[in-house]
This record gives structure tokens, C-alpha cells and sequence, in this order.
């Protein structure tokens, strides 16, 4: 044997840095974590007055938006008393809202979809179906129905448009930065541990960590499979929206059918109705019976 290198295998971590709010601004960002801004012309209105260039340039995404303000600039804005008075009014709105009781006559539900069209900064759509799919969570949040939806988390979303110089449509994958989304990952009790779903395939199991979306009073699962403890093979499963080939496709609509059902049952989840948006998650049928079977006894 020859030894060709004595030095171990280098483990490389990604660390994150970004200028932290003020305390008296720091309810921006609870607001920006919360999709209720996306239809709530009164809290995008407040994001466009920190500036109107930062907000255009960024696609009208506050995350970004308020990370790249400097130290004079968010001075600026603690010293402007009519800015911090919107921000006052329009906190007081959100709290209003987010803590109004949920409907406990009307059914619950769970809602799966392969797309969620809720804000273009939040690439997981490409067309109706998701901008569906993203009106109902939206409805089901405005009327306090106790819903819980999941999909995935797509790396590159769905494609972009441009054109070839002989005028051809071309396809462009970009990856999205997720510690710029409006998301956050669910961790385990020890607030330190990613929660990773384990969800058996057949002679192997995929691994995926969870994020989640606040959309007004409504939680939103996303499942992500580009993670380490997956092969080649099973981490493109979420890297694209309809992407891939029927092998991979037929990867996605098990992990969203089978797998979204184990998410729910990991949480502790239980609603009364589980809807399927198309026929993308028909498995999650396949594990509802399976659960009766197993969990409840039935024949």
C-alpha cells in the first residue's frame, strides 16, 4: 500500500454572518417571516419606504432587503419617528391578525401540493396549479381554517426564460440562496439538530430536512433532499419543480405522498380531511391506509 497523503479529509462548514437589526427594528423581521405581507399592501408598503431602490433591486424581498441596510441606515430609520410609527400600526395589525383563535367548527386540513405560488421571491410554482395551490393557503389563512400544507423545497425552482440570438426559448436553473427565503428550518428538541424524515424507498431510505413557511396563520412544510446523508442519486430529488427524468419524477411524487404523510405523523399532526392537489401525491393514500391498518386496527 502506498501512503499518498497523511493529512485528514478536510469537513467543511458554511457560516453565515449578517449586521443584526436594532432591538426597535427587530419586528421587521418577524414580519418579513411571514408571507402575511405578500397581500397586505400596508407592511409591503412599509419594506418599500426603508428604500425604494434596496426594494426594487432585491424583487421586493425584505429579507434581503433589510440585511443589506447599513449601520447609518437603520440609525436613520430608528430616529425617523413617522417611519417607526407605520411600523408601530402595522405590527399592531399582524399581531391582531396571527393571534385571532382558529375556527374549530369548520373541518381540518392538510393540503399537498408539488407547487405553492405564493410570492415570486419563493421559487417553488410555475404556473396555475401553484398559483392555486398558493390562493387557498392564503384563503385558509384569512379564514382561520386550521390547515397545514406541504411541498417541497426546491435548489433551483423552476426554469427562467430567455432567448438563444436565433431566438430560441432557453431554459435557466438558478439555485436559491434559502438563507435569503422567508423560511426557517425545524430543528429537533435540542434546538440544534436539523430534523431530518427518514422515508424508506424501496431497498434504500431518502433523507430530508424540513423548512417551514409561515403563510399568515397557515404552516407550510417544505421537504429538501440536497443534503449529505442522500447519495447522487437521491439529492436531485428536490432540485428541480417537474424536473428530471420518470425515474425522478416517480422519486418526487412518493416522498411528497408517502413522505408528507410521515411528516405529519413526525410532527404530531393530525388533521380531519387530506386533500391532494392533482395527482402528484396519489401515495399519500397508499400511507393514510396504511396507518388505519397499522395505527387504528382496521382490517
Amino acid at each position: 500500500m502506498i501512503v499518498t497523503k497523511r493529512a485528514n479529509d478536510p469537513v467543511w462548514t458554511n457560516i453565515y454572518a449578517y449586521a443584526q437589526l436594532p432591538a426597535e427594528l427587530r419586528r421587521l423581521d418577524e414580519i418579513a417571516h411571514n408571507l402575511w405581507w405578500v397581500w397586505t399592501p400596508k407592511a409591503q408598503n412599509l419594506f418599500r419606504r426603508i428604500s425604494p431602490e434596496l426594494w426594487e433591486s432585491t424583487e421586493g424581498n425584505p429579507i434581503t432587503l433589510t440585511r443589506l441596510l447599513s449601520a447609518e441606515e437603520m440609525a436613520a430609520l430608528v430616529a425617523d419617528k413617522d417611519f417607526m410609527a407605520q411600523l408601530d400600526e402595522v405590527y399592531a395589525d399582524f399581531q391582531a391578525y396571527i393571534n385571532e383563535p382558529a375556527d374549530a367548527v369548520r373541518p381540518s386540513v392538510a393540503y399537498f401540493s408539488m407547487e405553492y405560488g405564493l410570492t415570486n421571491i419563493l421559487k417553488i410554482y410555475s404556473g396555475g396549479l401553484g398559483v392555486l395551490a398558493g390562493d387557498y393557503l392564503k384563503e385558509a389563512s384569512d379564514s382561520n381554517v386550521r390547515l397545514t400544507a406541504v411541498g417541497f423545497l426546491y435548489r433551483y425552482g423552476y426554469f427562467t426564460q430567455s432567448l438563444s440570438p436565433e431566438g430560441q426559448q432557453q431554459a435557466n436553473y438558478e439555485a436559491q440562496d434559502f438563507t435569503q427565503l422567508p423560511i426557517e428550518q425545524i430543528f429537533e428538541e435540542d434546538g440544534q439538530t436539523p430534523l431530518i424524515l427518514e422515508v424508506p424507498y424501496a431497498g434504500h431510505t431518502v433523507y430530508s430536512h424540513v423548512w417551514k413557511v409561515n403563510v399568515g396563520r397557515i404552516s407550510l412544510y417544505l421537504l429538501d433532499t440536497d443534503i449529505p446523508q442522500n447519495s447522487e442519486w437521491d439529492r436531485p430529488i428536490t432540485h428541480q419543480l417537474y424536473g428530471g427524468d420518470w425515474e425522478n419524477r416517480m422519486k418526487q411524487e412518493y416522498l411528497l405522498g408517502i413522505g408528507g404523510v410521515l411528516l405529519l405523523n413526525r410532527l404530531g399532526i393530525s388533521k380531519d380531511v387530506y386533500h391532494m392537489n392533482e395527482g402528484h401525491a396519489a401515495f399519500m393514500s397508499v400511507q393514510r391506509l396504511l396507518d388505519y391498518v397499522e395505527g387504528e386496527g382496521l382490517p
